[in-house]
């Protein structure tokens, strides 16, 4: 097996199957063709300003899966798992996010894609 073709291979295919929309001439949205839990697929924002980058769910994470704020325990456990993941939790508002470099940006949105994945098995 050819492990170099192999990894050129699915860089490939993941390129395709990423895809960035432009919301405003500072705010793109990326999405991919996973899916969580509920057969959704996750998308993060990323906001550009000052020559850093902010990824972020904008709230939208918390809302769907704890809309009327009432279930105050997945709120904790939540919390925990987006600290563990390096991000930043705004529990009043329930915003997931992270200001990175534009060298950090690709981690940074396959963090935050990845932990939107897990919390839906969780909700």
């Amino acid at each position: 097996m050819d492990l170099k073709q192999l990894k050129q291979d699915y860089l490939d295919w993941e390129a395709k199957h990423t895809f960035f929309y432009p919301w405003s001439e500072t705010v793109f949205e990326v999405e991919n063709d996973l899916v969580d839990a509920y057969g959704r697929k996750p998308f993060v924002l990323v906001e550009e300003g000052g020559g850093r980058y902010t990824v972020t769910d904008d709230g939208y994470l918390m809302f769907k899966y704890n809309p009327l704020e009432d279930n105050d325990d997945l709120n904790e456990y939540a919390a925990g798992m987006v600290i563990d993941a390096g991000f930043d939790f705004d529990q009043e508002h329930g915003v997931i996010s992270r200001e990175v470099s534009q060298a950090a940006l690709p981690a940074a949105i396959n963090g935050l894609m990845q932990l939107e994945i897990m919390m839906s098995y969780i909700a």
